[in-house]
């Protein structure tokens, strides 16, 4: 083999493997996967891997496109396919994200000033906005994902759901370099924010799986309804916390993920209705 071709081979050798590494450590923040030690290096920015957030979010919802295929294969109903489902789901991210939720709804549901309201989020016990938010959460996922199940079958609706999942993540992770940390020295502060152009490329590689995924499982208008739902609600819940709080937490992360799923799925159960 001439020398540039193993050069080249080399550069593309280690280039796959800080992807490979980039990518688990960030489903060992996540998932319940427990963490590689050959992936961490010391002092290494979560921030800096935010551009596998997509396809760590593909992985995180195979599980429970795979419980949804599995159930329906075996004669459940759309309903509780879709529970099993969204529930293999939660287990599987270790309900990281449902946890952002909950915080973000006691901390900014009634009308306190930005200092109580990070307070309020900081503190963990769940409040009467963050259990109503997590309940109808929950439910209307489990809604969401049966119709879908329903009108286009399991192995469609499967693919839908880790679609959504890849462009969450890519939605969470531009917010996350968009704004400001609201909350200096909290775990999104602590962990390193990603720069712009990171946050970018995760959109876009979101995006790019969202598409792909979409357009097989549903076609052209309703992925694209499903993907306009998803960025209204992004860019207005982006508004509403900038109003608010400054800035993002990592609870306004994980809101965001839940809350442009939500809409996500939303968008393409409309469309095919």
């Amino acid at each position: 083999m001439p020398p540039q071709w193993r050069s080249c081979a080399r550069g593309a050798r280690a280039a796959m493997e800080r992807y490979v590494a980039a990518t688990l450590r960030s489903l060992a923040f996540l998932t319940r996967m427990p963490p590689v030690p050959w992936a961490f290096p010391a002092h290494h920015p979560l921030g800096d891997d935010t551009h596998v957030f997509p396809v760590a979010g593909v992985i995180a919802a195979l599980p429970a496109a795979l419980v949804l295929m599995l159930a329906a294969a075996l004669g459940l109903s759309p309903l509780v396919a879709a529970t099993l489902a969204v529930a293999a789901l939660v287990f599987t991210t270790g309900a990281l994200h449902e946890d952002g939720l909950g915080d973000v709804a006691d901390g900014l549901g009634g009308h306190h000033e930005r200092e109580r309201a990070l307070a309020i989020m900081k503190d963990s016990r769940v409040g009467s906005y963050g259990a109503l938010a997590l309940v109808l959460s929950v439910i209307l996922r489990i809604a969401l994902v049966a119709e879908l199940a329903g009108s286009l079958g399991a192995p469609s609706a499967a693919l839908a759901l880790v679609a959504v999942a890849a462009v969450s993540r890519g939605a969470m992770a531009w917010l996350w370099s968009s704004l400001v940390s609201a909350d200096p020295g909290g775990l999104a502060d602590r962990v390193g924010r990603p720069d712009s152009r990171t946050g970018r490329l995760s959109l876009m590689i979101g995006t790019m799986l969202y598409l792909a995924g979409g357009l097989i499982a549903c076609g052209i208008g309703t992925t694209l309804a499903g993907y306009a739902f998803g960025a209204l609600t992004l860019f207005g819940f982006r508004r509403f916390i900038m109003r608010r709080l400054g800035g993002q937490t990592g609870d306004c992360l994980g809101a965001a993920q839940q809350l442009v799923e939500l809409a996500a799925l939303t968008g393409l159960a409309i469309s095919i209705g």
